[in-house]
């Protein structure tokens, strides 16, 4: 990457302005000494018509200098050797051929500094003898003069180089520094989309397989229900449904605009202190759950019980969805670290079996089609477990029960 194509395009309007006052700095100071040189020069030995050709030459010669100037910055090397062989002949082209100088060093090339350089001294040096002074310098006082001052436009030059690489630096830094920003926002859009999608498949999940599980129920076994049976069983479903709805409407209030007073915040999040009213709700809509907690598990931070809870809420879930009238056990206990540990165990059975052994089970298997597959659940639970830098696993041991077991570790 170049440091130019770092730079902000300049309107017109300013590179016009900044090349034009230049431009008006190098005629002042070429016709100021165009004046102080001529007023010095011994015209008695010099005959009119050498005279005026001289003064012709000179001013003709600045002109075309004055013209290549704007140019160096296509050919720099070029436009300054030439523009400074110009002044050898032109005391109106000197004015010209130190801007070309410095303008030449703002590059900061070694070689074409000393090239520059050595031109602009060896010009000064053989413009002396075509200019006869009143009171002629000694040659060494010109070379020194001639020195010191390339010198000078060299170390001008050169400040200028340095505080433009500097500026490029600078914008390049500011670039970098802005796509990283950019890189870390996108990166936070997508790990707060991660995270709303975990929270509203565990959230919705849960209560939609319940809706299911009941609506199920209510039509296969529709005909045989007594009215208040039917009743009751849409009352159920009016009630997860309704539940389902306001969990919602609290995980999209993190979306709404945070200046409003009633949304922009978080709801609060169940922990493990929640979990005996999730044990409750499932056993209520016919799970047979079996629950064991560990009293040390009272002492787990809120976000590792937090997931913990997810953990379980997303076992019951699979297990309604696809392990329908099987028993279902929960166990929460502290392993050495500590860490939590959550094991949400169930029986598998094949479809046909359920379907033959209670009728329950073939009304609960009605209502959990095939179309609604799990695995994005599970995989939220992989990614919470490792965001805390826990383990996580589900499937089926060698007995055919299926298990989902986490384990999140905690600082005491």
């Amino acid at each position: 990457m170049t440091t130019t194509a770092l730079r902000p395009p300049v309107p017109v309007a300013s590179r016009v302005w900044a090349e034009t006052w230049r431009l008006v700095v190098v005629v002042l100071v070429g016709l100021f000494l165009f004046a102080t040189v001529w007023s010095t020069t011994e015209v008695d030995t010099i005959s009119d018509s050498r005279l005026g050709a001289h003064l012709l030459v000179d001013f003709a010669v600045g002109v075309v200098a004055v013209v290549l100037v704007p140019f160096r910055h296509r050919a720099p090397l070029l436009v300054g050797v030439l523009v400074v062989a110009a002044s050898t002949v032109s005391t109106l082209a000197a004015g010209a051929a130190a801007l070309a100088l410095v303008s030449l060093v703002t590059r900061r090339r070694p070689l074409e500094i000393a090239i520059g350089s050595a031109a602009l001294v060896a010009a000064t040096l053989a413009g002396e003898d075509l200019f006869p002074e009143q009171e002629p310098t000694p040659l060494w006082q010109v070379a020194i003069a001639a020195v010191v001052c390339t010198a000078l436009l060299v170390a001008v030059g050169i400040a200028i180089g340095q505080r433009r690489a500097l500026l490029d630096g600078l914008r390049e830094r500011a670039a970098l520094l802005e796509r990283d920003q950019q890189l870390r926002e996108d990166r936070a859009r997508e790990q707060e989309r991660a995270h709303l999608a975990r929270e509203m498949h565990d959230v919705l999940g849960h209560r939609l397989s319940l809706v299911a599980l009941h609506a199920g129920a209510l039509e296969y076994r529709g005909r045989s229900l007594s009215p208040e049976e039917t009743v009751e069983a849409a009352g159920v479903v009016r009630a997860e449904a309704h539940s389902a709805l306001t969990e919602l409407r609290d995980v999209l209030g993190v979306l709404r605009d945070p200046a409003d007073a009633t949304t922009g915040t978080a709801p609060p999040q169940p922990t493990l202190r929640d979990l005996p009213a999730l044990l409750d709700e499932a056993r209520r809509s016919g799970a047979d759950v079996t629950a064991t907690t560990a009293p040390a598990s009272a002492d787990a931070p809120d976000a590792v019980g937090r997931h913990a809870y997810r953990v379980v809420q997303e076992g019951l879930t699979n297990a309604r969805r696809h392990a329908a009238g099987q028993p279902v056990t929960v166990t929460v206990d502290v392993v050495h670290g500590p860490a939590l540990r959550v094991r949400v165990t169930n029986p598998t059975a094949h479809r046909a079996e359920q379907a033959t052994a209670t009728p329950d089970a073939a009304t609960s298997d009605a209502a959990t089609p095939d179309a609604a597959p799990a695995g994005h659940g599970l995989r939220g639970l992989a990614e919470r477990a490792r965001l805390l830098g826990g383990s996580f696993s589900a499937g089926r041991d060698a007995s055919g029960t299926h298990v989902v077991e986490a384990v999140l570790p905690w600082t005491a």
